[in-house]
């Protein structure tokens, strides 16, 4: 225990042995507190365990594998290059000028980071159940430390596309990737999606804590979500007006997609690194509020929920 201590950066050197520690003779039981403002101090409080369990979910994700870090870079490539295939060089999707493979290479590391945090947050407590049941820590740590091995797949994605940057400057002869003082927001945008991600990762992971088959419905869930997303085309292509002849309705489906947290980090994403699009403006001012909301909601959902989830595990 009192290595453990010593691990989080709660307790001093550790005693030799023969040796009493006089500071550590007696132990108070204090009640947990409840509220968001108090599990934050406690996260901030255990902060340092966070790296170790982010570091833990990396080698365990790509280490225990035959082929190694091969599927570090396997496992984003191949569905991506099947994707331009099939809806860059056989359905002709737009890409607003750009081309395809670089366009859907932009939106896609943008959404491949919220697909894979989510996935990973939701299954943090399954993952880390031995855990969970021998030690106390906050539990918060575990959804949020899940989110590494997606923040690696997507630096692997981001080295891609500066790749393929180079490549079209030497066969097109043009430089695609934007500099100018825009450039500066993608990291903005790649930080919203990660709290969306986390957020909605709060309540999955309650569920699946307590539903084993709920897992399974995230991947039919996160599919349906991305098609709601401008990723495989631009929000330009989506029409502004479709009726509905049997009931007699008109929609705005670009108005409906707009709705959609992530429309906005993925458009501002590719609309600075690339210039495609429009600045999203209002879109990214909902967009937030819909996530701050989304993250309270979590965080009061979680910190309610977390002691009977572990319970059943």
């Amino acid at each position: 225990m009192l290595a453990f201590k010593r691990l989080l950066g709660l307790g001093g050197a550790v005693p030799a042995e023969g040796e009493l520690d006089q500071s550590r003779e007696k132990w108070v039981i204090e009640p947990v507190h409840v509220g968001v403002v108090a599990r934050a101090k406690e996260f901030w409080r255990y902060r340092r365990i966070l790296w170790f369990f982010a570091g833990r979910r990396i080698k365990e994700r790509y280490e225990s594998t035959t082929l190694g870090k091969f599927w570090l870079f396997a496992r984003p490539l191949m569905p991506m290059f099947v994707s331009t295939v099939v809806f860059g060089n056989m359905l002709k999707m737009p890409s607003d000028g750009f081309p395809y493979f670089l366009f859907f290479l932009a939106g896609n590391s943008c959404w491949r980071i919220f697909d894979r945090s989510l996935f990973w947050s939701a299954r943090s407590f399954d993952q880390n159940r031995a855990l969970l049941k021998k030690v106390y820590f906050p539990r918060l740590i575990a959804p949020v430390s899940s989110v590494a091995p997606a923040v690696t797949e997507f630096g692997v994605l981001l080295g891609l596309l500066l790749a393929a940057t180079v490549y079209y400057l030497v066969t097109d002869g043009k430089f695609y990737l934007r500099l100018s003082p825009a450039l500066l927001l993608a990291p903005l945008a790649i930080v919203m999606v990660l709290f969306l991600a986390i957020a909605t990762g709060l309540w999955m992971s309650v569920f699946v804590a307590r539903h084993k088959d709920f897992q399974f419905s995230i991947r039919y869930f996160t599919q349906f979500w991305h098609y709601l997303t401008p990723v495989l085309y631009p929000l330009s292509a989506v029409p502004t007006t479709y009726e509905l002849t049997k009931l007699h309705l008109t929609v705005n489906p670009r108005m409906l997609m707009q709705l959609n947290p992530l429309t906005a980090p993925v458009q501002l994403y590719k609309w600075a690194l690339l210039g495609a699009g429009e600045f999203p403006g209002l879109t990214l001012v909902s967009s937030l509020a819909i996530m701050l909301i989304v993250f309270a909601s979590g965080v009061w959902f979680f910190t309610r929920a977390e002691g009977a989830s572990v319970d059943r595990l």
